[in-house]
């Protein structure tokens, strides 16, 4: 529609231009897309206290702090996420040492193992985040939430006999699976946190989560020696009468992550919790884009309708 010199994108354009971009290569919606229109159509309602209706982009950080952890959702996967790095934090600095002295091997050949067992990480990556967008196309709105819960869940019932193993040849395979799990936690989470918030706030939403994440990991080496250490001077571990030999202070180690699985029980039922709070954070996330792209495109439209008169 042309006003004097200027012309004013019509809305309907607007938004066939905007669903066009909301499409992959093949042309079918993306999967973000899809969950935050089946909201939509469910009659899930935005939390209207949450609801932004100016750019965020202009928020001082303290703004933007404030503003993120009000989003209830998010709140509960920082707390998920920062348990589950917290285990991962424990179980790389302390694993090959655990290997060494658990299955007599030696450093090359535990080092070898764990590598080998981290490969299971990578698949279970590459296969939740396919099997979240999966489930969310059939009409699970929570997919991404339960697939996360799931895989810490999944990770701790198998670290459990994985650690208690005294063969190696069956401890092996049940690593790979449980680092598989641990690893396929990331894509579905990473992903919920990205729907429950504004796209403009992406970049400091999750400033935000990795500097609470780095506090848990940097805390989680010294806990879990610490706690080998006491689990470590009954059998002659780091702290008794031989803390030189690998076996004593594996059977310290043994205990601590036998122990440090609760937190990552935890970390999966917080995941499975925030599926109540999940779908009207989405719908806040989606409201809130849809009414700052609509004060931008108003801003202009009325300089130009008050030249024209």
């Amino acid at each position: 529609i042309e006003v004097g010199d200027e012309e004013i994108t019509r809305a309907a354009d607007v938004d066939a231009d905007d669903a066009e971009a909301r499409r992959d290569g093949d042309g079918t919606p993306r999967a973000d897309d899809q969950l935050k229109d089946a909201i939509e159509e469910r009659g899930i309602h935005a939390r209207r206290d949450l609801v932004l209706h100016q750019d965020p982009e202009h928020m001082n950080p303290w703004q933007a702090f404030g503003y993120v952890l009000r989003i209830p959702t998010i709140r509960t996967l920082i707390l998920a996420s920062s348990l589950g790095y917290f285990y991962f934090a424990g179980l790389r600095t302390f694993a090959v040492v655990f290997l060494r002295g658990r299955f007599h091997l030696a450093q090359a050949s535990a080092t070898m193992l764990l590598v080998a067992v981290g490969v299971g990480a990578i698949v279970g990556a590459l296969a939740t985040g396919r099997l979240s967008d999966w489930l969310i196309d059939r009409g699970h709105l929570t997919a991404r939430i339960i697939v996360a819960g799931a895989a810490f869940l999944a990770a701790a019932a198998l670290f459990l006999p994985g650690i208690l193993m005294p063969s190696l040849f069956a401890a092996a395979p049940l690593f790979f699976l449980a680092a598989a799990a641990l690893g396929g936690s990331n894509p579905p989470l990473d992903a919920a946190r990205l729907d429950i918030v504004h796209f403009r706030l992406w970049g400091r939403a999750e400033s935000i989560r990795t500097a609470l994440r780095f506090a848990f990991e940097a805390v989680a080496p010294l806990l879990f020696g610490y706690v080998s250490t006491l689990f470590g001077r009954g059998a002659g571990g780091f702290g008794g009468i031989n803390p030189k030999t690998a076996q004593s202070g594996a059977m310290g180690l043994e205990y601590t992550f036998l122990v440090m699985l609760l937190p990552l029980m935890a970390a999966g039922l917080i995941m499975l919790w925030a599926r109540r709070t999940y779908p009207r954070d989405v719908a806040t996330a989606a409201t809130s884009e849809r009414a700052t792209r609509r004060g931008a495109d108003h801003e202009p439209n009325s300089d130009v309708q008050e030249r024209s008169r």
